[in-house]
């Protein structure tokens, strides 16, 4: 009757979202995070630290209630999103970690640095826009769940 997630489907989930959260890795340092327009809002810390609250409360809900990202089972269009949601949610995560390790990984493979570091800016810029892969397959794997529900609701208000 349900799809259950999987435990590695949790794991990539809480990594995406606290790698949209947490500024952490080369992808969010300052040039790159400048770069990317991640800065200069009007009230520069209300939006930032009201989605880190959100993105946390979601991680300790999805860690403590073991039926958080269960679904009913879709067909068809929904099924598609589904899927590509689940494939965007896990490379997500691989960039996420990827973001974490980056900076000690690039000093290790690096032997030769250009004086002003444009390498680690290159990178850096990438992971970032990697990164919103992750984020675009949590929205979309949240939205076929919604769809999920929608259709399980209305199969049982018509029978």
């Amino acid at each position: 009757m349900y799809f259950t997630a999987s435990r590695s489907l949790k794991i990539a989930y809480a990594i995406v979202i606290l790698a949209a959260v947490v500024p952490i890795g080369l992808a969010s340092s300052g040039w790159v995070a400048l770069a990317a327009g991640r800065g200069g809002a009007a009230i520069p810390y209300i939006g930032p630290i009201l989605f880190f609250v959100l993105g946390i409360y979601r991680v300790v809900t999805v860690y403590r209630n073991p039926q958080a990202l269960h679904s009913y089972p879709v067909k068809g269009f929904v099924n598609v999103l589904r899927k590509i949601g689940v494939f965007a949610l896990y490379f997500g995560a691989l960039v996420g970690v990827l973001n974490l390790v980056s900076r000690p990984l690039m000093a290790a493979l690096i032997t030769h640095r250009s004086e002003n570091g444009i390498e680690f800016f290159v990178v850096g810029m990438y992971l970032a826009m990697l990164g919103g892969i992750g984020f675009l397959g949590l929205i979309t794997f949240e939205l076929s769940r919604l769809l999920g529900f929608e259709e399980h609701s209305r199969a049982q208000t018509i029978s």
